[in-house]
């Protein structure tokens, strides 16, 4: 059996997938099983699946109907064999030395989830060797996880992401992916951060994060895009009920979706036809104002604060 299982969605990435699949396979940690999942690709994605699965023993794949990234990682983790779990979207790359550095730490520490900073990039870049002896780590409890989940001192949005973690399966044994969502990562990280009873942060970047900037066209905003607040409502009852010593932040972070929102729906439109999408509107726009001034006194990027000013005109 294997120690790591990598599980990789996959839907319409032709162009990029051999990169993510490569700086898989090309690990210096090689005791993993990497799964493959096409998620009803209408490209060539699934061939090139298929291909990776006769050159190398380690890659299985999976062929399934459409049904989102949450019902393909489940997929994944229903035939998943290794010890440890991780995930990788498939247009994005990881470092060589991902899996060395994160196996090794969870051993060394018993910790239950081992993650890397992730870093955006707009084109490929082939990544620096790293010295695994100096690699620079924090040990953070739940709380602390809890407290960077709901940005408390205004971190990235990335601890959002479930990628660029190794994460122990024991504590994945009764989970599954929200389905039918776009906004799975959500309900996801913020599991993963109250599960984990000692999570390792290695400060050097080791996840790289693809950010497609070619002729980049921003979609107006529909319904499913309101998952995005719904989910962290859904944190919030949760929360209040079992933590309520995080109930601010949680409350703060509903504010900070709706902004969120609101946002997108000012810079990139909506579907105006869609009553029930105009009806949201409206109501986003009456919560961000009257809470102005809590958004604005949390931590947040001084560009995100000028946005608030804009979209509160």
């Amino acid at each position: 059996m294997p120690e790591i299982s990598v599980i990789v969605p996959v839907y319409n990435t032709e162009k990029y997938l051999d990169r993510c699949i490569r700086s898989i396979i090309d690990q210096t940690f090689s005791d993993f099983e990497l799964i493959l999942v096409d998620d009803g690709s209408k490209d060539n994605s699934g061939f090139i699946c298929d291909e990776w699965e006769k050159k190398d023993s380690r890659i299985k794949v999976i062929h399934q109907k459409n049904a989102g990234a949450g019902a393909a990682r489940n997929a994944g983790l229903s035939v998943a064999e290794g010890k440890y779990i991780n995930f990788v979207d498939s247009d994005d790359w990881i470092t060589p030395e991902m899996y060395e550095i994160l196996y090794k730490l969870l051993r060394e520490t018993s910790a239950t989830i081992a993650m890397t900073s992730m870093i955006s990039k707009s084109h490929y870049e082939k990544s620096e060797k790293l010295d695994t002896t100096k690699i620079q780590y924090t040990v953070k409890d739940t709380k602390e996880m809890l407290k960077r989940f709901f940005r408390v001192r205004g971190e990235d949005s990335s601890i959002i992401s479930v990628c660029g973690r190794l994460i122990d399966r024991n504590i994945l044994q009764n989970f599954r992916f929200v389905e039918g969502t776009i906004s799975e990562d959500v309900s996801a990280a913020f599991f993963l951060c109250s599960q984990s009873l000692k999570t390792i942060i290695v400060k050097q970047p080791m996840y790289n994060y693809f950010q497609n900037t070619d002729g980049v066209t921003k979609s107006k905003v529909t319904r499913l895009d309101f998952e995005y607040i719904r989910a962290f409502q859904r944190i919030y009852t949760y929360i209040n009920s079992n933590m309520p010593e995080f109930s601010y932040y949680a409350e703060m972070n509903v504010l900070r979706s709706q902004f969120t929102i609101l946002s997108k729906m000012k810079l990139y439109g909506y579907e105006k036809s869609d009553l029930e999408v105009e009806k949201q509107y409206n109501k986003l726009r009456m919560v961000v104002r009257k809470n102005f001034v809590k958004l604005f006194k949390w931590h947040m990027p001084f560009s995100r604060k000028i946005l608030l000013i804009i979209v509160c005109i």
